[in-house]
């Protein structure tokens, strides 16, 4: 989620492609907005057509390598007071907190539940992890002169046996991030289809996430968005289980 989904912001040196692993490196750490704030519109879409819109509130804090997201569902009525946080740290497992109002308390998305889907959306909670699974493998499949194409292999606790990213050298910014269930078959695709430049760097303001099986999809639009925010705005306390459980 970060900028939506910092985890989706996979990108490539332009000039000298080292190995894949390298690529993926260099690219999170140049895609990283700073301190952020946004507005963000989740339209759920069945088989038949039918949507259901939810709004929710996001902000983003770095403190040098953690990098902490909150997000905030303030419509429809079932879904408002909803609150996840996602602390990313360096060289740990990414902690994922969730409020939900009916309980009243916070619970832990750990093991088999990050493979759970995000609030009944086609995302899963694993995809807005962006720190590398120390097991993953990466491949450079193919190259041109316009773009790259990356392949993953996951560690053992991934839902993903592989994760394909399009990459193009224009901007670093994905366009489509084809994922591959545990049989092989490709099960979900990503695709971003509207960017912004924000202070020199392109965000994803569009973002489609499409479940192969069950032919739905989802719509991340982001409504409004602002970066290098004094970090007074965002304190610390935002990402804590007391700050939920206080504001739930």
């Amino acid at each position: 989620m970060r900028t939506l989904l910092l985890a989706l912001l996979i990108c490539a040196n332009p000039v000298h492609a080292k190995d894949a692993k390298d690529i993926i490196d260099e690219a999170r750490d140049a895609q990283r907005l700073s301190n952020s704030m946004q507005t963000v519109k989740m339209v759920l879409v069945s088989k038949s057509g039918r949507e259901q819109t939810r709004t929710l509130d996001m902000r983003a804090r770095r403190d040098g390598d953690v990098v902490r997201t909150y997000a905030r569902f303030l419509e429809p009525s079932d879904v408002a007071g909803t609150q996840f946080v996602l602390v990313d740290n360096p060289n740990q497992v990414d902690e994922q907190l969730m409020y939900l109002p009916a309980l009243g308390r916070v619970t832990r998305i750990s093991g088999k539940g990050r493979s759970g889907s995000f609030m009944g959306s086609d995302f899963k909670y694993e995809d807005f992890e962006i720190e590398s699974d120390p097991q993953a493998r990466h491949a450079l499949l193919s190259e041109s002169e316009s773009e790259w194409k990356i392949e993953t292999t996951p560690g053992p606790s991934s839902s993903y046996t592989k994760i394909r990213t399009t990459i193009p050298k224009a901007d670093k910014l994905p366009r489509k991030v084809e994922y591959f269930d545990k049989a092989g078959n490709l099960s979900r695709e990503l695709t971003i289809e509207k960017v912004r430049v924000v202070n020199g760097i392109p965000a994803p303001t569009l973002t489609v996430m499409k479940n192969k099986r069950r032919g739905t999809s989802t719509r991340m639009e982001v409504l409004d968005i602002r970066v290098n925010v004094d970090a007074n705005e965002i304190p610390e306390e935002v990402f804590t289980t007391s700050y939920m459980e206080e504001n739930g």
